[in-house]
């Protein structure tokens, strides 16, 4: 069954912006597209757009798009190295990467189970013992909360994936990170290793069975550049697919909880800032008008003789109204209820949900010999239960602290309202006028906790504001000034007499000194440390088998490259183009099978084998006809604009006619016609495969009359297909006006349709655009 080019124009429109990249989405009726400032739009078939994004920041462009394979995530990447991975529902960004380096090219393939495959090595179970976290917008009053709220939803990646994803990451440094569900990083493969002069990642795409990854690169050779295609083992992978998936799982829910216990923690920050803009705006005057330490001593006199200055009299009067010290009395005690709760709801629950989470990833280091060539260590992974377990403590010491505070608080608002009343003149109930000797203590308490403090400005200017040390110095990075008081603690005193059961895994550590940031701070390194181990181990796993150099590269050359696997042969087809306007595309087929590959490992040396065949394709006659066969005449060879898989058994090739620059080819090669064309070539040393001599094969002897269309419109610069949508998108040569053509149609409506667009490109060449209004990307 030869392939077939039935299609129809569905929609046309002019952008506003120049389209540098669009891809299909391959279960939805998406299209992504990246324009030239920077922006990614998700568009319908209709051209209805869904959403818009911006750019990151000025001058950024988008380098790559990548649907992920059941097309609910959608990943871009940037110039600036940066990866971002959106919810197609809302693009909302769910989590982010950073590989500090140009990202040149995305891939998100699935890998294809075997029937037979084991049963998963894990099972979730956290929504069994674990109540779900409190939303932060909902436990917190402040603005804002949904920004907040952003990016801690990293758990969203593994809903519904019941098969191992992998993202891949090209750059421009010869480097290719993968990326288990596009958050787990489980290898990095740096081709200069084993390929002399790599430089820029053309493309990097894994096999259905992830037995190898198929790089193109470029690469430094003398006093030019070539294109070389690498071949990296990727067994590994394969082989433990399961316990990838498990271990992608555990640290996918840790990021998630990282990242929101990194948002709690910032409104604690927020809420204890506001209690000490309250206390500023009602003191910072009267602190302004006295020597530094003078709030405190003349609140201390008042408590101690009952006596004050004239003016402190003055500010008592005048400042703290009834209904000022009630507003004061109530937002501060708003903020400490906000803190609070976000401690014993937020804080608290993330700290235990860790736990849970690296208990269950202890549990897989102990099948050591499954996930030990994963570099998964039960040493470290225990490390970072203690770890989580201190942050827990440490939390719990807060809300005591906490508790503490509001009933100092409670008590100097009380005393200082009936000393108000008192220096104006006026009556004070008796049950507000009542002073226990508990009451004095948290009133000193108070006094010596939040008045007062001295700050510098930047321009060196020293200016008086207020404390509350007991709890703000949990938020700040840097050891307790005032450690909670243990010694009266049993426990503590317990653990103090038997240092060997302190040590004992189960018990976790209380580090007196540390704050609540520290603590935060500790068990992030310690977990950035144990998620990079097994990169490491991974990474020392792959190995590159072979490269193959393609052809030399001009300076001013733009290499187009395709890849796609075919599970149905176990083999990864690619397809190249020189540059564009260029009349030859190269086809290469490469195995996946395994035993071949061990082979090629146990064999390395100068010669290197490829199945791979030119292909030309001659001037088609007509828009409708036959291949044009002139054997006594030399046939015009067509210009290629670009080449992309359309499914694992067409190959659609875009061309433009020599002699027609307006007039373009869509032509659909059947790949077992052009397979049947590829010879198996050795090639030895530095030798390019475009230099041995191999002579093009016509590709237009492989295509029947249905197999292209003719199109006329003026020229076209680039196209994406999709095989599984049945649609093509074609832009012009400015990239700013778009062709939406439906591929599968019935023979009828076609010829009805070539009626309709032929007399519509006739008011296109004739006025130079469209009727259609300007679309806005």
């Amino acid at each position: 069954m030869a392939a077939t080019c039935i299609m129809k124009q569905v929609e046309e429109r002019h952008i506003a912006s120049e389209i540098t990249k669009c891809v299909w989405s391959p279960k939805m009726d998406l299209v992504a597209i990246a324009n030239i400032q920077g922006q990614v739009a998700m568009h319908r078939l209709s051209w209805q757009r869904v959403w818009l994004i911006n750019a990151p920041g000025e001058g950024i462009k988008v380098t790559g798009l990548a649907w992920r394979p059941d097309s609910k995530v959608l990943a871009v990447s940037y110039t600036s190295g940066e990866v971002m991975l959106v919810d197609i529902e809302d693009s909302s960004p769910v989590h982010k990467l950073s590989v500090n380096a140009e990202v040149t090219a995305l891939n998100w393939a699935l890998h294809q189970v075997d029937e037979t495959s084991p049963e998963p090595a894990f099972e979730d179970l956290s929504d069994t013992y674990l109540p779900p976290l409190p939303s932060l917008s909902k436990t917190y009053t402040g603005g804002g909360g949904e920004e907040r709220e952003e990016g801690w939803h990293e758990g969203r990646l593994f809903k519904d994936q019941t098969a191992l994803t992998l993202l891949t990451v090209a750059t421009a440094t010869a480097a290719v990170h993968i990326y288990a569900f596009g958050l787990f990083h489980c290898a990095t493969v740096d081709l200069r290793e084993a390929v002399p002069g790599a430089e820029r990642v053309l493309d990097a795409a894994p096999s259905h069975d992830l037995h190898i990854l198929s790089c193109l690169v470029e690469r430094e050779c003398g006093a030019g550049k070539e294109v070389a295609q690498v071949t990296v083992e990727t067994m590994i992978l394969a082989c433990r697919h399961q316990e990838l998936r498990a271990l992608a799982y555990c640290y996918g829910q840790v990021y998630g909880l990282m990242t929101y216990g990194s948002h709690t923690l910032n409104l604690l920050t927020e809420a204890w800032e506001s209690i000490l803009m309250e206390l500023d705006l009602k003191l910072a005057t009267y602190a302004n008008t006295v020597p530094e330490g003078g709030v405190s001593a003349d609140f201390l006199d008042l408590l101690v003789f009952g006596v004050s200055s004239p003016e402190f009299d003055l500010f008592l009067s005048n400042q703290l109204t009834e209904k000022g010290l009630k507003k004061l009395g109530h937002s501060i005690e708003l903020s400490y209820s906000n803190i609070q709760k976000l401690v014993l709801r937020n804080v608290q629950a993330v700290g235990q949900a860790l736990v849970y989470q690296l208990s269950a990833l202890v549990g897989l280091a102990r099948h050591y010999q499954r996930f030990s060539v994963l570099g998964v260590e039960e040493e470290v992974v225990s490390n970072a239960v203690r770890e989580a377990g201190a942050f827990v403590m440490k939390s719990v010491e807060l809300q005591q602290v906490i508790d503490g505070s509001m009933s100092t608080f409670k008590s100097f608002l009380r005393w200082l309202y009936v000393v108000v009343q008192r220096v104006r003149g006026e009556a004070v109930p008796e049950e507000m006028s009542r002073v226990t000797q508990q009451d004095l203590t948290y009133i000193t308490e108070f006094l010596h906790d939040s008045l007062e403090d001295t700050s510098v400005t930047t321009e060196g200017e020293r200016r008086p504001k207020f404390r509350l040390e007991r709890v703000g110095q949990y938020l700040k990075d840097a050891p307790l000034s005032t450690p909670l008081e243990s010694d009266s603690n049993p426990w503590v005193a317990f653990l103090a007499e038997h240092p060997a059961l302190a040590e004992h895994p189960l018990i976790f550590p209380h580090h007196q000194e540390r704050s609540l940031l520290q603590e935060h701070k500790s068990l992030t390194s310690v977990l950035d440390e144990m998620a990079g181990q097994p990169a490491k181990v991974i990474s020392k796993a792959v190995n590159i088998v072979s490269w193959v150099p393609f052809m030399s590269l001009s300076s001013s050359s733009q290499v187009s490259v395709n890849q796609i696997s075919c599970p149905r042969d176990n083999v990864m087809y690619t397809v190249l183009l020189p540059g564009p306007k260029q009349s030859v595309l190269y086809l290469a087929r490469w195995s996946t099978n395994a035993e071949r590959l061990a082979r090629a490992g146990t064999t390395p040396g100068p010669a290197r084998q490829i199945e791979a065949a030119p292909f030309v394709f001659s001037q088609l006659d007509g828009s409708r006809g036959c291949s044009l066969e002139q054997p006594n005449l030399p046939t015009p060879l067509l210009q290629l604009i670009g080449a992309q898989f359309y499914t694992e058994d067409t190959l659609s090739v875009l061309a433009q006619d020599p002699h027609d620059p307006k007039a373009s080819f869509f032509i659909q090669l059947w790949m077992l016609a052009a397979c049947g064309e590829l010879k198996p070539v050795v090639l030895y040393g530095d030798t390019r495969l475009a230099d041995i001599g191999l002579t093009a094969r016509d590709a237009a002897t492989l295509v029947d009359a249905s197999g292209y269309r003719r199109l006329e419109g003026g020229p076209l610069s680039t196209f994406a297909v999709s095989g599984s949508r049945k649609m093509a998108l074609l832009l012009s040569e400015n990239r700013r006006r778009m062709r939406l053509f439906d591929m599968e149609v019935e023979e009828e409506d076609e010829d009805e349709d070539e009626e309709d667009t032929a007399q519509h490109e006739s008011i296109i060449n004739a006025s130079g655009a469209s009727d259609d209004h300007q679309d806005a990307l």
